[in-house]
């Protein structure tokens, strides 16, 4: 039985995490560069502009990477069978990254404001995109300890 909820699990992650990177981080990061060349125009007057060029660039791909590897993560568990010792590793492996890249995003995003100017509308959606894959970072942090749970009891 726990094992026919673990890949129940290992299958809603695949495909939530597969669900994430496609509409909000795929989305964040089309709206973002966008405005690419602008913030590198930027980054040659001021330090603090290059900062959040590359910082903004630096949190989006943690998050998606992380994303990414729990829709691999969940796919090798779920197609592959291995043992529970490798199980739970690979359910801490992913909480730990996930909450890694959860706080290194909310604290790059958590204070920037939406700008209210026509023409920015793009990356008020990429501020908005970004915050549902941080805020779906905790349900994923959720199901891997909920895997590694039932994982225990196998």
């Amino acid at each position: 039985m726990a094992s026919a909820l673990a890949s129940l699990i290992y299958t809603f992650q695949a495909a939530f995490a597969g669900y994430n990177l496609y509409t909000n981080s795929a989305v964040a990061i089309s709206n973002l560069l966008q405005y690419e060349e602008k913030a590198k125009k930027a980054a040659k007057y001021s330090n603090i502009a290059d900062k959040q060029l590359w910082d903004t660039r630096k949190t989006q791909a943690s998050a998606t990477i992380t994303v990414l590897s729990t829709l691999l993560s969940s796919a090798y568990l779920l197609l592959l069978g291995t043992t529970t010792t490798t199980k739970l590793a690979v359910a801490a492996v992913n909480i730990a990254a996930l909450i890694a890249a959860r706080k290194h995003v909310g604290d790059f995003w958590a204070g920037k404001p939406k700008i209210p100017a026509p023409g920015v509308g793009s990356y008020n959606e990429a501020i908005t995109k970004t915050q549902e894959v941080r805020l779906n970072m905790l349900y994923l942090i959720g199901s891997w300890t909920l895997c590694g749970l039932l994982d225990l009891l196998t």
